[in-house]
C-alpha cells in the first residue's frame, strides 16, 4: 500500500508499520526522517550528497540524533557524506553535534566508486528506511517496518562503510 498526500508521521511505529509510504517534497522527507529517528533505539545509518539543511539541520531531527546518539551502545550513528564542501562551508548543526559525540557519530567519505552513488537514504535500528532515489529530487518512500529492504541497504551501506575513510575536513582542529 502507498500513500503521499497528508501523512501522520506520528501514528507510525518503527518495527511495526510495515506499509510503503511515497514521499513528495522536502516537508515529508523532514517530517518522515524527524519521526522516524525518534523512534530508534541502536543504529541511524545515512548515506547522503551533502547533509540536505532542510532534512537534516533541523531542530527536531537534531534532538532526535543527539538523544538516540546519547542512549545506544557502541557506534550508533554512521554518515556517508559524498559532497562536505557545503556543510563546511555554510556550517551544519549534525556536523557540530559530531564533533561533540565523536565516541557516537562518524562522518566518512565515501570510496571514490561510491562517490557519485545516486540515490539519498537512511536507515534506522536496521528495519526502518527513507530514500530519495535522485539527490536532486525530494521524491522517494519511507517504510517504518521492512527488515529485508533496509538489510539490503544496510549492506550496501557497509560495503561502501569499510570502503570509506574519515571526512577530516570537517573535523574541528584544536590548536
Amino acid at each position: 500500500m502507498s500513500r503521499s498526500e497528508a501523512v501522520n508521521f506520528d501514528g507510525l511505529m518503527l518495527a511495526e508499520s510495515r506499509e510503503r509510504i511515497s514521499l513528495q517534497g522536502r516537508d515529508q522527507f523532514r517530517q518522515a526522517s524527524e519521526a522516524m529517528v525518534r523512534q530508534a533505539k541502536r543504529t541511524l545509518d545515512i548515506f547522503t550528497y551533502d547533509l540536505d539543511k532542510p532534512v537534516f539541520d533541523q531542530g527536531d531531527f537534531l534532538e532526535a540524533v543527539k538523544q538516540l546518539a546519547l542512549t545506544c551502545r557502541g557506534m550508533g550513528i554512521r554518515i556517508l557524506l559524498q559532497d562536505s564542501e557545503r556543510a563546511r562551508r555554510e556550517g551544519h548543526r549534525l556536523v557540530d553535534l559530531s564533533r561533540r559525540i565523536t565516541s557516537k557519530i562518524e562522518i566518512r567519505r565515501p570510496h571514490e566508486d561510491y562517490i557519485d552513488h545516486p540515490e539519498n537514504f537512511i536507515i534506522v535500528d536496521r528495519i526502518g528506511y527513507i530514500r530519495r532515489r535522485n539527490t536532486g529530487l525530494y521524491e522517494g518512500e519511507a517504510n517504518f517496518c521492512h527488515p529485508m529492504e533496509a538489510r539490503l541497504l544496510t549492506d550496501f551501506f557497509s560495503e561502501v562503510w569499510e570502503r570509506s575513510e574519515q571526512e577530516s575536513s570537517l573535523r574541528r582542529l584544536h590548536l
